[in-house]
């Protein structure tokens, strides 16, 4: 079996596992017309879709990654758990700072370029949530700042 059709195996399987748990999402009353079960159902069509394709396609066998670009991946999926345990904790705005700074710095920006696009993405998305599309999110340790 070649790697795209094993890759392509792995997202219907991906894709059953968060249809199975999205079915289960029901709001006891509905101030949404789709509700909370939509997102997930959407998101596991979409990669049953790919995970098809795939399947279908087949084709020749994916290039081998090179040891830079995997180093990045792990880094990245790293950065990516660290933000999930961290994220109520510290808040959003200082969760998603560090965590959009170390991002970049993954993908070459210097450290001042970081740390401005970091602020700008974490303050400016959290404005546009809370106050915008009234989503609340976690304050955290900045508590009243915003």
């Amino acid at each position: 079996m070649s790697s795209n059709r094993s890759l392509g195996a792995m997202a219907l399987l991906m894709a059953a596992t968060l249809a199975a748990f999205g079915w289960g999402l029901v709001a006891p009353f509905a101030y949404e017309p789709v509700g909370p079960r939509a997102f997930p159902m959407l998101t596991a069509g979409l990669i049953a879709l790919c995970g098809v394709i795939l399947l279908i396609g087949g084709g020749n066998d994916a290039e081998a990654v090179s040891h830079r670009t995997m180093t990045g991946i792990v880094m990245l999926t790293v950065t990516l758990l660290v933000y999930a345990v961290i994220f109520e904790r510290l808040g959003y705005v200082p969760a998603t700072f560090l965590m959009s700074g170390i991002v970049a710095r993954i993908f070459g920006a210097s450290w001042v370029q970081a740390a401005v696009s970091g602020a700008v993405l974490s303050v400016g998305s959290y404005l546009l949530f809370d106050r915008g599309l009234d989503v609340v999110l976690p304050a955290g340790i900045l508590g009243g700042l915003f």
